[in-house]
């Protein structure tokens, strides 16, 4: 029986767990006789890849000393190399892309095909030449197509932007991307626009761009902002990766940028998202919808080309942007419109020293600001309206005070009785972000077994929030409500946050034969960190001003709450791994992945002492791809791995804080308040209330620098003090035997290649939170060990002592902040009883994912999945999504173990869990100018918990409505009201232009309809249920915070030379 020839390769996207994204080939093929049958392993580094390939004869016999050529299509490198005995041959440190490959061989038709190489992968394919003088027959075959990838173990997406954008519709940011990967779900809207990965938290997650890691490192939430169309590629993983990458507990997101190629090029993209086509939002508890605007537009310029032709190339990205966004907060009285018209800067120049010596530089700025312009906006009633047994007249506010049992009440969410309106200008505010990064990265062949690459880069990021006038004085009355007195200053206080990653790493590749086949990868990398982040009230000095009424109530007077609050500096970190890892092929059916990751995380704090030192962090990484038939279309593998997360910069932040209050009584005849500063002309003598603290020295005296008032000289007893400035030890920060937080996770899958086209995929993955280093008041703990050995424990008396450490119900050893005298060793070993027995943290997460793809032929393709999952336990994660009404970001310092009361009923479905996800996207070509999409995702409900006043722990109560309590009432973690069904159906449009009228290049215009059947899918909900004390029942409790997005159109077009 004649064997017919097959040409096949790898789509230009390629996806990890059985789903991908393909390409068209341009054309009809006429292939020699001769059979590709590709596999994708885990052993490259961030931005290359490797090609392994097997030369045989139609038997399957070895062909030994075959010449197989392999050339860069954009770049034009040639690499020649010989088989060896078994047929073999391998080119490692490739640039992602596609290559032409050549292969001849004495007494063989030559064979010649293009495959793509994939960033972080080793393709391996394998060439079946067919001897001279035998009778062949010929295939026609359009397209390119996915073949079996045999041997990873890693799970999650890859796919090529240029390819997704043509067919597919995508909203033009990161997040986006990945949410097309299985298990990955958005997070909350609170957050930003960022994911979660695999059932943890949004801030577990690592993400590069060239080698290049921006991941936030002040809260690990999200990453520096990358034009879109700067992205060449990006790898979603979302599980089993291998030991080379680390510091994540979530995901990992790898992303490559566009270089330029032997030919020049120019483009234009064009994309225009207006106000105009966008549907009206919903009113929320907070925002009034028929007054929010969005409008995204943005010009792209993009050229590129040989410097010196195969050797240097240079590619450049420009891209001017005009962006805005409008807000009705109608609770708060404002209206704001953000605009932002910074453009962005991309440059990439590489090239080749030789064929195997391959160098390439990134440049990217990101430096821009969102200006605020920020007026007045009014909600009043247009008829007398009774709510709660409270009745408005027209004229008066929609916001209904306290009544009927009922705090903070709300008027109805969409009212027909009352009337809106934007008032005057007041003083706006600037955003300043964004920085400038670029990265080195070089790879190059030693010997055609050993492979060096090394990278080094800087990051430079910046998140500040400015008001208009940092200057003036915030000055509120708070007797009734919240009231701004202060007509020229609406903020209180103001951030700058400013931070870099130094890195640099070395790696190395061997390859040998004993036992079988093996390709060992090991390296090093370390990263230096600094941040400055600064948190200061405004004015002249960092001081507020409250009218307020006396905490004494035997003494109801109108007093002034005066705080004085500036915290922060700079802090630093260093982080440093080494791996090793063997892709072992046992046989040709067997493949082994044998790894391990050692990973070190330091901090010092503002004073540049070293107070955190977690090192030693060991984590396996195994995995094992078999395949039972040795056909090449059925495929099991599995995978373990622990992973652990550096703690976040945000820890060290604090601990130097100049943090205290005091109050004041009125002078003589009464307040004298300025109706435009809201400054009083004079205030009188401090007021001592003993009882609640307010007995202190204060520890200085600016505040009397403030206009026209003055202030308890320094040594007055009349403060409550917070922080005084000073240092706390370093010794002093964390317990004495703290280890990182780490993850351990097991998967277990199989894919079936159906056909060349279809491929299916089941996949098991469990995930287990093995600890937790988390922030805790240690401060009862030390009273009760002091008192128990009788010894003197007013010094902390009414103060805090904040340690970081992992949390359970165990003993724990700590260097006290405050030197107590009768001590042998300041050192101590509070015990379980003492500290109030904690639970164990847990989260573990199930899920089972069922992929298919049909590759795109050159007239349709669709892939997607299936996810059922579970996340469950009593520790979302690093980061909170429910502290009250709003999101937490201060990673590992939440409130979660603030007290023992915060973990009652606070067992069940986390925060990041949708126990049914559905996606699936895909394209049809109705004809080959005319392409259109679809992009459908839907979701299950994220389970909310009801919070409320702990009745029975007074130091959790006085937090506030945090603890899993409504009503005085036990209500366990997500047992509150749910969100909706998600569920967004997008659609595209894609037309190629007759080349007539193309403008003399190639012009496609594109539409985008996103969430096409106008879904207003509730997001997020309010959780609190009351907000004073159990049985005050907070009128708004379970109403919308946030919906989809509604319906809105994006235009464009891609015009190339």
């Amino acid at each position: 029986m004649k064997k017919l020839s097959l040409r096949s390769g790898l789509l230009a996207t390629t996806t990890i767990c059985g789903a991908a994204l393909s390409t068209m080939a341009g054309g009809a093929l006429v292939a020699t006789v001769a059979t590709m049958l590709p596999a994708v392993a885990q052993a490259q580094d961030y931005t290359s890849g490797a090609l392994v390939g097997t030369v045989t004869d139609s038997t399957g016999k070895p062909v030994s000393g075959a010449t197989v050529t392999l050339t860069s299509v954009g770049q034009g490198q040639a690499r020649t190399l010989t088989t060896a005995t078994d047929g073999t041959f391998h080119a490692s440190g490739l640039p992602a892309g596609e290559y032409n490959v050549a292969v001849s061989a004495n007494g063989y038709t030559d064979y010649s095909d293009t495959v793509s190489v994939v960033i972080s992968q080793e393709v391996r394919y394998s060439f079946a030449l067919q001897q001279v003088g035998v009778d062949v027959q010929t295939v026609v075959v359009k397209g390119k197509r996915l073949r079996q990838d045999f041997t990873k173990t890693t799970t999650g997406l890859t796919v090529d932007l240029e390819t997704l954008t043509s067919q597919q519709p995508i909203a033009r940011n990161l997040t986006a991307v990945t949410l097309l990967a299985p298990t990955v779900t958005k997070g909350n809207p609170g957050f930003g626009n960022v994911a979660s990965f695999g059932g943890g938290s949004v801030a577990e997650n690592a993400y590069y761009i060239d080698g290049l890691n921006i991941t936030n490192p002040d809260t690990y939430v999200g990453s520096a902002s990358v034009p879109f169309d700067f992205y060449k590629t990006i790898e979603v993983k979302t599980g089993g990766y291998s030991a080379e990458f680390g510091r994540a507990t979530g995901g990992v997101v790898n992303a490559t940028t566009k270089s330029g190629t032997n030919q020049f090029t120019f483009a234009v993209h064009g994309n225009y998202q207006p106000a105009d086509l966008r549907e009206e939002q919903k009113d929320t508890y907070a925002n009034r919808g028929e007054f929010s605007e969005a409008q995204a537009n943005s010009l792209g310029i993009e050229a590129g080309g040989p410097i010196i032709k195969d050797h240097l190339f240079a590619y450049g990205l420009y891209q001017v942007n005009d962006l805005y966004t409008k807000t009705a907060a109608y609770r708060a009285g404002t209206y704001t419109t953000v605009k932002n018209k910074d453009p962005f800067l991309g440059l990439k120049l590489d090239g080749y020293i030789t064929p195997t010596q391959h160098f390439a530089f990134t440049y990217f700025d990101t430096t821009n600001e969102d200006i605020s312009s920020i007026n007045g906006f009014t909600d009043k009633l247009t008829e007398a309206t009774t709510v709660g047994g409270v009745t408005r007249n027209p004229g008066q506010s929609v916001i209904f005070p306290a009544s009927a049992g009922q705090a903070g009440a709300d008027f109805a969410l969409n009212p027909t009785n009352h009337a809106m309106k934007i008032g005057d200008a007041l003083p706006g505010s600037i955003n300043e972000l964004g920085g400038k990064s670029w990265v080195f990265n070089y790879n190059g062949k030693v010997t055609d077994w050993f492979t060096v690459s090394a990278a080094i880069g800087d990051m430079k990021d910046r998140n500040n929030v400015l008001p208009e006038d940092i200057t003036a004085y915030y000055v509120i009355d708070t007797q009734s409500g919240t009231n701004v007195l202060s007509k020229g200053q609406p903020s209180g206080s103001y951030t700058t946050d400013a931070t870099e990653r130094k890195f640099y790493r070395l790696d190395s590749d061997f390859r040998f034969d004993l036992w079988g086949r093996h390709h060992v990868r090991a390296g090093y990398d370390h990263e230096e960190n600094s941040m400055t982040k600064l948190t200061r009230l405004t004015g002249a000095e960092p001081v507020r001003y409250d009218y307020t009424t006396s905490p004494d109530e035997d003494n109801p007077e109108v007093l002034l709450h005066v705080i004085y609050e500036n915290l922060g500096g700079n802090v630093s970190a260093e982080n440093s791994a080494f791996y090793i890892q063997d892709l072992w092929d046992v046989t040709s059916n067997l493949n082994l992945q044998i790894g391990l990751r050692s990973d070190d995380f330091k901090q010092n704090n503002l004073s540049g002492e070293e107070y955190l030192s977690l090192t030693g962090n060991v984590a396996p990484r195994l995995g094992f791809s078999y395949d039972p038939t040795g056909e090449g279309k059925w495929k099991i593998f599995g995978s373990f791995g622990a992973n652990f997360i550096p703690p976040a910069m945000n820890l060290g932040y604090r601990g130097k804080d100049l943090y205290f209050e005091e109050y004041f009584s009125a002078p003589a005849g009464g307040w004298v308040i300025d109706p435009t500063t809201g400054l009083p002309s004079s205030i009188g003598t401090p007021f001592v209330w003993a009882d609640t603290g307010f007995n202190a020295a204060c520890p200085v005296s600016t505040i009397q620098n403030a206009p026209a008032l003055g202030s308890a000289a320094a040594g007055v007893e009349a403060c409550n003090i917070h922080g005084n400035g000073e240092q706390e030890g370093a010794t002093s920060k964390t317990s004495l035997d703290l280890k990182a937080t780490q993850e351990d996770e097991y998967i277990l899958g199989t894919t079936y290649r159906v056909n060349d086209l279809w491929t299916l995929g089941l996949t098991y993955t469990h995930r287990e939170l093995k600890r937790v280093s988390e922030d805790l008041d240690f401060n009862d703990a030390i009273i009760s060990y002091l008192d128990d050995l009788g010894l003197d424990s007013s010094a902390y008396a009414g103060a805090a002592s904040y340690y970081v450490w992992n949390v359970g119900d165990h003993d724990v050893t700590i260097n006290l902040k405050q030197p107590v005298a009768g001590l042998a060793s300041q050192t101590i070993t509070l015990t379980a009883d003492q500290l109030g027995h904690y639970h164990e943290p847990t989260r573990e997460y199930d899920a089972v994912v069922f992929d298919f793809k049909r590759a795109f032929d050159g007239k349709w393709g669709v892939q997607g999945s299936y996810t059922w999952s579970r996340s469950y336990g009593n520790y979302e994660g690093t980061v909170k999504s429910d502290v009250g009404n709003g999101v937490q970001t201060d990673a590992g310092a939440t409130i979660a173990y603030d007290s023992p009361g915060f973990e009652d009923y606070g067992t069940g479905l986390l925060g990041n869990d949708r126990t049914h996800q559905f996606k699936i996207w895909g394209s049809y070509a109705i004809t080959p100018d005319f392409i259109v999409g679809a992009n459908i995702q839907i979701e299950s409900p994220l389970h909310f918990s009801c919070l409320g006043v702990h009745p029975t722990d007074p130091y959790a109560g006085s937090y506030g409505p945090y603890s899993h309590f409504c009503n005085g009432e036990p209500s366990p973690l997500g047992k509150g009201n749910k969100s909706d069904w998600t569920k967004n159906v997008d659609v595209a449009f894609r037309y190629t232009v007759p080349e007539g009228l193309a403008l003399g290049g190639k012009l496609v215009l594109r539409a985008d309809i996103f969430n096409l059947f106008d879904i207003h899918s509730i997001v997020t909900r309010r959780v609190t249920y009351e907000t004073t004390g159990p049985g005050v029942r907070s009128f708004p409790y379970g109403q919308p915070t946030a919906y989809n997005t509604p319906r809105y159109v994006r235009l464009g077009f891609d015009l190339n030379y």
